[in-house]
């Protein structure tokens, strides 16, 4: 009835790492690009309370494209404006330890400690809007 001592199917990290990467067609990556685009063009003509979720959609669609490092650019943009930690924040987070990771493997120290600190930045945005520091 409650599903207790049934075995859960479980998704080994290979298969998740696959399923968020997944193949993107060129027009898919042509429709991302355009969005973007459109995104850009709304950003400038938008009211500056807008600006932090533009920015954030941005980011997102660099995400979906792979483009780590313009997506870090935007979503760490969209956090200085509004200090959130909704899918932008989780993402950069998600970002940030992938970073990380890859410095560590190259033993490259100066990149990890610059991902290390950005990752306590990040973690101090989500204490601040717990506390509803603005």
């Amino acid at each position: 009835m409650f599903g207790f001592g049934r075995k859960k199917d479980k998704k080994t990290k290979k298969d998740a790492q696959q399923e968020e990467t997944a193949v993107l067609t060129p027009e898919d990556k042509e429709q991302i690009q355009l969005s973007i685009s459109l995104k850009e063009q709304e950003f400038e003509q938008a009211a500056e309370e807008k600006h932090a979720k533009i920015l954030e959609e941005i980011g997102m669609a660099y995400v979906e494209l792979g483009d780590d490092d313009r997506a870090i650019d935007f979503l760490e943009k969209s956090i200085q404006i509004e200090k959130s930690v909704g899918d932008g924040y989780k993402n950069l987070l998600r970002l940030y330890n992938k970073k990380r990771a890859e410095a560590a493997k190259a033993n490259d120290d100066k990149t990890l400690q610059i991902y290390l600190n950005k990752m306590d930045q990040l973690m101090q945005v989500s204490k601040d809007v717990t506390r509803g520091v603005r």
